[in-house]
């Protein structure tokens, strides 16, 4: 019988040893979904009205907002902190706006080191994406915006992509 409760503990601890090596070196990503979106008229102050219920609310400027969404359950099942980050920017020039999504997570299966997730289709974190893909939908709404592209992407890209003119010869 302690032979057996010996092997059980070895074999869980090396089992718990690869998980966290997993969470720490294979799954740590960082990555956002992209989106623009065709507006008839700045939609901030709209977003910012109807987000303010459950989400935190930042208001940088005229044309960007950011917005931050706790996930409660989700921190304390992952014991660590999971939440939303929305950060829009509405270019006037062409009535676009611009959307940067992710859930950012510190948690112990990463050791606490940041990682964030994107809500386009795919493996990692396909329970969390129905809720995510939720999320972005009510800002859409919100926005009375269509979407012209969307894609996922590094999370540290510039946001607003910044266009580049290329200036042609004389």
């Amino acid at each position: 019988m302690v032979l057996g409760q010996s092997r059980f503990r070895s074999v869980l601890l090396r089992t718990l040893l690869l998980v966290l090596s997993l969470g720490t070196f294979g799954c740590v990503s960082a990555t956002a979904t992209y989106i623009q979106a065709k507006v008839t008229d700045n939609p901030l102050d709209r977003v910012a009205q109807q987000a303010q219920e459950d989400w935190f609310v930042e208001r940088v400027d005229a044309n960007t907002l950011h917005l931050t969404g706790d996930w409660p359950i989700g921190n304390f099942l992952a014991l660590g902190y999971s939440a939303s980050h929305a950060n829009l920017f509405y270019d006037e020039t062409g009535s676009v706006l611009n959307i940067q999504y992710y859930l950012q997570s510190q948690n112990v299966m990463t050791l606490w080191m940041p990682s964030s997730l994107h809500a386009e289709p795919g493996l990692v974190g396909m329970v969390l994406k129905p809720i995510m893909n939720g999320q972005i939908k009510d800002i859409l709404r919100w926005s009375d915006a269509s979407v012209i592209s969307r894609r996922a992407g590094d999370s540290s890209e510039p946001f607003p992509a910044k266009t580049t003119t290329s200036l042609a010869p004389n």
